[in-house]
């Protein structure tokens, strides 16, 4: 049976003032180490700054290239800065008339400011970090905070699938990333009684534009409430059938403002369309199924769930929260999954479950899945992490590694992880 008494608070752990520093000093000579140790004493309050400074200390040090999302904002900075007289306020008017070719204000304002420092690619990165960062690291925090005693296997699965589910690395593509972090952020705040997190989920749509319908989903979900027989059941459809197709998103746009008809151009072109779909076939087997293994383990997780363990679920109001807006989020993306950029709303949806998935295992007592399951859910999430933890090399770099911020101008930055390797 259940413990139906299981209190959702923080469960902090007490330490001396340095013990509470340590890492934070190990840091500055080696972040990588100081890194490890936030996650050993992570009960500490200062471990999550650690973890936050870690994320601006990788911006600091990122692998900047052509051809990566990266290289444009970089390019955006050095073209800003060679304006020396460009001043806030005729910024904001250019960003905001027709021929910006933009609609998000967060990610160009943080490159405006930057640009009447210098034209530094790896500064602005570390700017980048500093935002990217916060609410990543809180989100990570958030779920650490919830463990009482020994960490139960299935939940420390589900705990480093969600810290790798957008990791370090993937500041590389700022705007939505960082969108998704503090939409995260935001929703599990509200869940909890938290009304500040409607600002947070608000904020999203000055990050990026097409949170317009991460806002949207939300809404409709507090208009309906926790009806989870219904969102599983549209889940369920929602894998069998996508009902909206690219001519049809294209031809709702057409209606829309001329900046958001231009920056969503390129997403909905139909070569950007066949090229994104293809670009799986030449990668190797773990890179194109990792996504695919995890999948198969959160929803044959959550489906048994819904079929033996809802009432668990229904006695817990976050976790009914999360599953619901979850299940709304996935569906979604299954729906209009032939629109490459929708697909990634499936990763917030997915981010609930794994939360949700997390709570379950590690703060109700009831019967343990059998061992086959432990295995499967270690074994499932360690292939996914080595597989995003490849693709992490591709950013990060050696300076990354072994250095610290006072070594970084001593190290070749253009040369990335998988660079050093081969």
């Amino acid at each position: 049976m259940a413990d139906y008494t299981t209190n959702f608070k923080d469960f902090k752990q007490s330490a001396s003032q340095s013990d509470k520093f340590a890492s934070f000093f190990v840091f500055l000579f080696w972040p990588l180490l100081g890194l490890i140790l936030s996650f050993k004493h992570y009960k500490f309050k200062n471990s999550v700054n650690v973890f936050w400074f870690f994320n601006i200390f990788v911006g600091l040090t990122f692998g900047l290239f052509d051809g990566a999302d990266s290289a444009r904002y970089i390019s955006q900075l050095e073209k800003l800065h060679v304006k020396s007289n460009y001043s806030l306020y005729e910024f904001w008017n250019y960003l905001i008339s027709e021929g910006s070719g933009t609609v998000d204000i967060v990610q160009p304002l943080i490159n405006f400011l930057v640009s009447r420092v210098t034209d530094n690619g790896y500064f602005l990165f570390g700017v980048y970090g500093l935002v990217y960062g916060f609410f990543y690291s809180r989100n990570v925090w958030y779920m650490i905070n919830k463990i009482k005693g020994k960490v139960k296997v299935e939940a420390f699965a589900f705990l480093v699938l969600f810290a790798f589910l957008l990791p370090f690395w993937s500041m590389n593509g700022f705007r939505f990333w960082t969108a998704t972090h503090i939409f995260f952020y935001g929703i599990v705040r509200y869940f909890e009684g938290d009304r500040k997190g409607l600002f947070f989920i608000i904020l999203t749509l000055f990050v990026h534009y097409t949170y317009v319908i991460g806002v949207g989903l939300f809404l409709g979900y507090l208009i309906i409430g926790n009806r989870i027989v219904l969102y599983f059941v549209v889940y369920i459809v929602s894998i069998f059938f996508s009902f909206v197709n690219l001519e049809f998103v294209g031809q709702y746009v057409e209606n829309l403002p001329v900046n958001v008809k231009e920056r969503s151009a390129s997403y909905l072109n139909e070569e950007y369309a066949e090229e994104y779909f293809a670009a799986d076939v030449d990668r190797n087997w773990y890179i194109k199924y990792k996504f695919d293994f995890i999948k198969t383990l959160v929803a044959s997780s959550f489906i048994w769930i819904f079929f033996a363990r809802l009432k668990l679920i229904r006695q817990h109001p976050m976790m009914l929260k999360l599953f619901c807006i979850g299940l709304i989020f996935m569906a979604f993306a299954n729906f209009v999954a032939s629109v490459p950029s929708m697909l990634r709303f499936y990763l917030i949806g997915f981010m609930c479950v794994t939360l949700m998935l997390f709570l379950f295992f590690q703060l109700l007592k009831f019967k343990r899945r059998p061992d086959w399951y432990k295995f499967a859910s270690v074994f499932f999430v360690f292939t996914y992490c080595l597989a995003e933890l490849r693709a992490g090399f591709d950013f990060l770099t050696l300076a990354t590694v072994i250095g610290n911020p006072f070594t970084t101008e001593l190290f070749d930055k253009s040369i990335t992880l998988i660079k050093f390797i081969k």
